[in-house]
């Protein structure tokens, strides 16, 4: 693509290509409230600041640390080269330093991963019809399938990354025992990477 008098528009491409990329990661807002004097209820929502956010949509009072970094952002944004560069690190360091999107415990793996990728299916198909319904879905959706999908995920962008415990069972760790310690490292793991596809 060339430069026109709106601007290059190979960057506002490769733009939208990170916003879309880093919205599959972008948390969920949290929902606040509180009691003031004389019975007054205070609530409302707060949501994530990310610079990476439409122009039209981020906020005004950008720091100037921030507003350094974006510059600095663009600048490496400014040539097929470097926009080739770009794209090659978040390629190669998404499955290093990305927090998984979703951690679950299953007997029968085959059978899991039948019943999200009929999930996604059934909601990638719903949204096309009503993409108004996409914020509910993303926010409120009750499986792991519907939420990728309302975060406009590719499926063939998915991993399974699988610990297999079927080995350790002996006459001391039964299979009951397994399943208790699996469900508990899902507990402990999701504390401590808060993956935003799982249940909230």
């Amino acid at each position: 693509m060339k430069p026109s008098p709106e601007g290059d528009q190979a960057i506002e491409g490769f733009l939208r290509l990170l916003r879309k990329y880093a919205g599959y990661y972008e948390p969920l807002p949290i929902a606040l409230r509180g009691r003031g004097s004389y019975g007054a209820a205070w609530e409302g929502e707060l949501q994530l600041d990310t610079p990476l956010h439409d122009a039209d949509v981020a906020s005004n009072d950008v720091a100037v640390e921030e507003d350094k970094r974006l510059e600095i952002l663009m600048d490496s944004l400014d040539s097929e080269e470097r926009r080739r560069v770009m794209a090659t690190i978040l390629e190669i360091a998404s499955p290093v330093f990305s927090s998984p999107l979703y951690i679950g415990v299953a007997e029968n793996l085959r059978e899991r991963l039948r019943t999200h990728r009929r999930d996604f299916t059934k909601a990638y198909d719903w949204l096309r019809e009503h993409p108004e319904d996409a914020e509910t879905v993303r926010a409120k959706g009750k499986t792991f399938g519907a939420r990728a999908a309302a975060r406009n995920m590719a499926m063939g962008h998915l991993e399974a990354w699988v610990i297999d415990l079927g080995d350790q069972a002996d006459d001391a760790v039964t299979i009951k025992h397994l399943r208790n310690t699996a469900e508990s490292a899902e507990w402990l793991l999701h504390r401590l990477y808060a993956p935003i596809l799982g249940r909230q």
